[in-house]
């Protein structure tokens, strides 16, 4: 009779969104004022899962899996952990020592960095099918628990015993590692790197925009035209319906809530008398409402993009959709907004709804450290992040 091993590891998965979500709020342009933080990660995962907002360059998901098998080598699973901690700080020495600056984790902190790179690249290498665990102490102690079972088994009569043993964790097809790379690496990618990694991302990425930029380089990657969001890309044309769809959605989403952004700041600077930035913000909102506002939300099949949404996140609160859908319609509606007392109710109602007694519009305290502008930025659903992934892989490819 065989045996099946399962391992649970919630605790390190939670802790690793958890610490994900943390360094979010600290990175610039993420600041979710109105609560649609779910939505935009909805249409984010959709479109290029398994990306972050704290990825820079490709090959990381190659130099994790490497360091891992080379810390693999000691004894017990807190000696592989401590190693491929020790492993990771020498990687950066190295990138340095090959002559990277740009997009090197820890260039600056170096043994004092604290989010090291198996923590932020987790989530990609799991999605694309390169380790297959919950966080790096999950594989070492799966990987201790696989060598006991081999070991017990070594002598066994049954053949199924050992047709039986799971892998350790780290898919069969990566590519070796070049020689000396903890000494000296560059992220450029191998042409086989590439062909791996490109397979890897279209494969298991199947159905999604990211799959398919990963075989369908658009012509505006790089230059003075190149694509600031994935609807501006050169090749959009191109895509399949489905695909045109998801970023219409997302054209769609990121305009409109860019105008719900500049009401609560316009809201905000009235009520706090801020004369200095109030003029800026009306200014912004005027020219958002006549660069074809109305158009954009009246045209929006909300029916598609509900069910699209639903079909992604069914855990949405009704909240959230209630107020996009309230402020839709108001956009909808060609009012003036500048004087809308509708639009900036819905503002005031939304902070107060999603943060209680610390909302501003409630908090004088919270309104006297306001900076005057927050939460101005169009989202980008991690675009800049996956196009500097996709440009090192064209640039691989147009190099072998």
């Amino acid at each position: 009779m065989t045996s099946a091993f399962g391992w649970l590891d919630n605790d390190d998965e939670q802790r690793r969104r958890m610490l994900e979500i943390v360094d979010l709020f600290r990175e610039q342009g993420t600041i979710d004022e109105l609560g649609i933080g779910s939505i935009r990660d909805t249409l984010a995962n959709a479109m290029f899962p398994g990306t972050s907002t704290l990825h820079t360059r490709l090959r990381y998901v190659l130099f994790l899996p490497w360091l891992m098998k080379a810390a693999s080598r000691k004894h017990t699973p807190a000696e592989m952990s401590a190693e491929f901690r020790h492993l990771q700080y020498r990687l950066i020495d190295s990138l340095l020592a090959g002559g990277e600056t740009e997009g090197v984790m820890g260039n600056v902190a170096r043994r004092s960095l604290k989010r090291l790179p198996g923590d932020v690249y987790w989530s990609a290498l799991g999605n694309w099918g390169l380790v297959d665990a919950a966080s790096p102490d999950a594989y070492y102690r799966r990987l201790s628990d696989f060598r006991s079972l081999r070991d017990r088994t070594a002598d066994a009569d049954d053949i199924d015993s050992h047709m039986s043993l799971p892998g350790d964790g780290i898919d069969a097809e990566l590519p070796a590692p070049p020689d000396g790379f903890l000494s000296e690496v560059t992220f450029q990618l191998t042409p086989r790197e590439e062909e791996y990694l490109s397979y890897r991302v279209a494969t298991r990425t199947r159905g999604t925009l990211l799959a398919w930029l990963a075989r369908n380089p658009p012509p505006n990657m790089d230059g003075p035209d190149r694509a600031g969001y994935p609807w501006e890309v050169g090749n959009a044309d191109e895509l399949p319906e489905d695909l045109r769809n998801v970023v219409d959605h997302a054209r769609r989403f990121s305009a409109l809530v860019h105008g719900a952004a500049l009401i609560y700041n316009v809201a905000l600077a009235r009520k706090a008398a801020r004369d200095d930035v109030l003029a800026g913000h009306e200014e912004s909102l005027a020219e958002w409402q006549d660069s074809g506002a109305r158009e954009l939300a009246s045209t929006w099949d909300r029916v598609a993009w509900w069910r699209f949404i639903g079909t992604h996140n069914p855990q949405l609160r009704h909240s959230t959709r209630a107020f996009v859908d309230s402020w839709v319609d108001i956009a909808s509606s060609g009012g003036e907004l500048l004087t809308s007392q509708e639009a900036a109710r819905l503002a005031e109602t939304r902070e107060r709804q999603i943060k209680g007694s610390r909302a501003r519009f409630v908090n004088q305290s919270a309104l006297d450290r306001w900076s005057g502008s927050s939460g101005l930025s169009r989202l980008d659903f991690r675009w800049a992040n996956t196009s500097a992934h996709l440009r090192d892989l064209y640039q691989a490819r147009d190099a072998a």
